[in-house]
């Protein structure tokens, strides 16, 4: 059966990997981890339309939401998630970066739940949301049928990369779609432009922000106490980073930072659940390609030579697969203007 189907049951299954809980939320859009008590990774499944990961953390006055799915129906079930869960009400939402994926769900909380963000990210919001939305609105429709057509003709092992790719990008075109119709874009109103604690009885919570990283202006949420960790998009775990609209050296620098941070568990941007590793294995990536890039230059070749670069062995089955050759030649382009 192809097509998923919303059910409103909440079922519970224990899993003895990592020893963690993990709760099926009865979504097409994401599974729920519990980490410890209280805080719960939200990942993306393959098909729906939550697209990024989220974080849910209770601090035992108040609940954090840490980044909002591309969707605001995906957003809509962590109020439902929540609330089926007896957690502390929500109070704030955090937008680790500008980009949509992030953000879109920013809309379902209500007016009393503050946005968060550091304030160069509210202006990127600001700035760019009403073009990406009007740009959709133009490419968006013909990308999703496109995709709609090979999922409704697929014949094959729908356990297969070929398929499974389909099931990823459909519905973020479907959402992507339907952009400019749904989205009331709502921007933060609360900033963290260094770091700032939001603790309560049950945990210590640090949101953090050392600049550029991935984009202009990146936050993440540290709990020291549980040694977990949300990075947005600073890390993909088993999934090629989008490097264009980031500060490679700085990147670099963030990594190491986060390094340094007391951690087991990394909830990253992108990807299933990750350690400590995690960090390091996204620095290797971005080394590869600067060192990829730095070759391509040093022989002479042009931008498009690019394109006859294969991924290398380590990465070959990593998702978005299609963002390598865009990373080498954003990479290769930087080097060029200096």
């Amino acid at each position: 059966m192809k097509h998923y189907v919303l059910f409103l049951a909440f079922t519970i299954c224990i899993t003895s990997c990592n020893k963690k809980q993990t709760f099926i939320y009865s979504s097409p859009n994401f599974e729920i981890v519990k980490l410890v008590e209280g805080v719960y990774g939200c990942i993306h499944k393959f098909g729906g339309k939550a697209i990024c990961n989220v974080g849910i953390i209770d601090n035992g006055k108040e609940t954090l939401i840490f980044d909002s799915f591309l969707s605001p129906s995906a957003a809509e079930e962590l109020k439902e998630v929540v609330a089926k869960l007896g957690l502390s009400p929500i109070k704030y939402v955090v937008n680790s970066h500008f980009h949509n994926d992030h953000i879109r769900g920013n809309q379902v909380f209500s007016p009393e739940v503050k946005i968060i963000s550091t304030s160069r990210t509210a202006e990127l919001i600001k700035e760019w949301e009403p073009i990406d939305i009007e740009e959709e609105k133009a490419y968006a429709p013909q990308r999703f049928m496109h995709f709609d057509s090979l999922y409704n003709t697929y014949k094959g092992d729908t356990n297969a990369r070929e398929y499974q790719q389909i099931l990823m990008w459909r519905p973020y075109y479907e959402t992507l779609a339907e952009s400019y119709k749904d989205i009331k874009t709502r921007i933060p109103d609360l900033f963290v432009n260094n770091q700032q604690f939001f603790n309560g009885p049950a945990r210590r919570v640090q949101i953090i922000s050392k600049g550029k990283g991935h984009t202009e202006s990146d936050l993440i949420l540290y709990l020291p106490d549980d040694q977990i960790l949300f990075t947005g998009d600073l890390v993909f775990n088993a999934c090629h980073p989008y490097l264009g609209d980031g500060y490679i050296a700085d990147w670099k620098e963030y990594l190491n930072f986060l390094e340094s941070l007391n951690i087991t568990t990394v909830v990253p941007g992108h990807g299933q659940l990750g350690s400590k590793n995690s960090i390091n294995v996204m620095r290797e990536y971005i080394l590869t390609i600067e060192n990829l890039a730095n070759e391509m230059h040093r022989q002479g070749q042009k931008l498009e030579d690019a394109e006859r670069i294969e991924i290398p062995d380590p990465y070959k089955d990593w998702w978005f697969d299609s963002f390598f050759l865009s990373n080498l030649k954003f990479t290769y382009s930087n080097i060029e203007e200096k």
